[in-house]
Formats: structure tokens, sequence, C-alpha cells
């Protein structure tokens, strides 16, 4: 119905619209969880678990909603950004130990002034990835000079306590 150029719609007809988005509303809000890159953080300040739900997230995004989350500083010098799924509670130093997996970090940890008996992260680091090839090298002329010096001088303390040395087989006392 038509009133001074204006829709007019009932009130019965505005129940059932909300009704409807409301329904809609939730409905999104519960797929939206399944989409890509989602990360929900809960728990931190002083409890003794970090819950950590992420599905498909970079691990540098994962990481850093982490940082944020629980107050610590992060200096990323090249995660890998794997895909991280992962819906699970443990202490933060373990959290971070568990999706760090092959990545080479650090972490300083103290603990925490305002919950006693717990501890927290300070700071991270995301070193650069470990080399996958392995350099061999050949010790110098000094140093092998030196390990035999250093061998000999422990093969000495080894023969006057009558224990055997790396030049002589064991024997049983007599």
């Amino acid at each position: 119905m038509q009133l001074g150029g204006s829709t007019h719609v009932p009130i019965a007809a505005l129940r059932v619209g909300k009704h409807v988005l409301a329904v809609a509303i939730g409905a999104l809000s519960i797929a939206l969880p399944a989409y890509a890159a989602d990360i929900r953080i809960t728990g931190g300040n002083c409890a003794s678990a970090v819950h950590l739900v992420a599905h498909d997230a970079a691990l540098s995004d994962v990481l850093g909603r982490l940082a944020k989350a629980l107050d610590f500083e992060l200096v990323d010098g090249g995660a890998s950004d794997a895909p991280v799924t992962v819906d699970v509670a443990r202490r933060p130093v373990d959290l971070i130990a568990s999706l760090a997996g092959d990545e080479n970090v650090s972490m300083t940890v103290e603990s925490n002034p305002r919950c006693p008996r717990h501890e927290r992260i300070v700071k991270l680091w995301i070193l650069p990835g470990r080399q996958t090839t392995l350099v061999r090298t050949r010790p110098s002329a000094a140093q092998a000079e030196q390990a035999r010096r250093e061998q000999e001088g422990i093969d000495m303390v080894m023969r006057a306590h009558g224990m055997p040395t790396s030049g002589t087989p064991a024997t049983k006392p007599r």
C-alpha cells in the first residue's frame, strides 16, 4: 500500500523479515569458521593454556596473531608460511614449539609479574631456515695438532690414575 510516495510494509512482514535476517546471520556465523585463514585464540593473560584454532592460515599470520594476543615481540626473519590447520590448547611456550615444527626459532621467556607461577614469552625470533646441505670441512694442520696435544694430555692424566687411554686396550687391574 502506498502512502504519500513511500511504500508501506505491514508490521507482520517486518517481524518475519527480522527472523529471516537473524537466521541468515546465525547461519553465516556458523559457516564462517570453515573458511580459509581463520584464526581464533582464547586464553592468554594468566590462563595456563592458550587455545588456538586455525584453518589454512599462514604460519606467519598465526604467529603474528599469537604475538598480539600474548603480548610478545615477534621478529620474523623468514617463516615458511606453510598453511596451519590446528585446534589445540597448550602452554604458550609449548604451543609455539609445536607450531614451529622444522622452523628455526628462538625465544626469550621470563616469569610473568602479573601471574605468579606462570611464564610469559617476551620475544620470539623466526630465524632464516636451516641449510639442507651439510658442509664437511677438514681440520687445518694447526687444529689437528691442537687436537693431538689435547688427547695426549687426557691420556697422561688417565695413565696417572691407572685407567686405560685411547692408545691402550682396556685391561683388568691385577
